[in-house]
């Protein structure tokens, strides 16, 4: 029924959603609304383990590009290279890849860039920045949530086949994560960073529920959207960074 009544108010079609504020728990059910937000010292955490975890290159650049452009991971795993203009330093997500059927230009910050440079590195002779073996389309948009989560399993489930060994080399402090917290994680540092919560929620490409506000506010807060995600950039470098110091002056330590 959400799904149905988001559609409607995403075309007008109604000005609001009448079941915006109800919750599982109210009728009968268990409400599972995920808040999961990683930490910085979590982020410098995942910066070492990655290494370790077995992953595809690809996968690697997948998890920094969801964290510092705040995008959904099926954006990203559908997106063609097409969509990317190294020069204007933007992403398009065209409507049909959009979850509210509306298109989203995403700023590239140096440090989403960077990463887009690596990802072109190893796809560039496809269209796609995810292809799919083939070559003939983009991967399923279930691949990464899935790899991510193979090495977040408990050590109790012991070795599985035709899993990864590294069973659980990306575990966090905090618990489990998934690529959509990490969407929520860029969203909430940049908030932290002094970004207006507006300008964080039109970084996130959410629908204004408010009707009149949607027609007849139609400034595009692009200026501002592009500078939240260089702060974000920014960020995510420096806490980088710090954990490449960290590592390296351990390494140093102890030869």
């Amino acid at each position: 029924m959400r799904q149905m009544f988001r559609f409607a108010v995403d075309r007008d079609l109604i000005s609001v959603d009448p079941t915006a504020n109800i919750r599982k728990v109210n009728i009968g059910g268990k409400d599972t609304e995920r808040d999961r937000i990683l930490a910085y010292d979590e982020i410098q955490l995942l910066e070492t383990q990655i290494p370790s975890a077995n992953l595809r290159t690809s996968t690697e650049v997948a998890v920094w590009i969801t964290l510092s452009t705040c995008c959904r991971i099926g954006e990203l795993l559908n997106a063609q290279w097409k969509h990317i203009d190294p020069i204007k330093r933007e992403w398009l997500i065209p409507a049909e890849n959009s979850k509210n059927g509306k298109a989203h230009t995403v700023y590239l910050s140096d440090f989403t860039a960077n990463q887009f440079d690596i990802l072109h590195s190893i796809n560039s002779d496809s269209p796609w920045c995810y292809p799919n073996r083939s070559k003939t389309g983009p991967v399923s948009t279930k691949t990464i949530t899935k790899q991510l989560t193979d090495r977040q399993r408990s050590p109790e489930s012991g070795v599985m086949s035709n899993r990864s060994a590294a069973a659980q080399a990306l575990l966090l402090p905090g618990g489990k994560w998934t690529p959509h917290d990490l969407r929520r994680t860029g969203a909430s540092m940049m908030v932290a960073l002094g970004v207006l919560p507006e300008v964080a929620e039109r970084c996130l490409n959410h629908t204004e529920e408010n009707k009149v506000k949607r027609i007849y506010q139609r400034y595009s807060y692009a200026a501002e959207m592009a500078e939240a995600w260089e702060v974000l950039g920014d960020k995510l470098s420096g806490i980088l960074l710090t954990s490449q110091s960290l590592r390296t002056t351990t390494q140093a330590d102890t030869a």
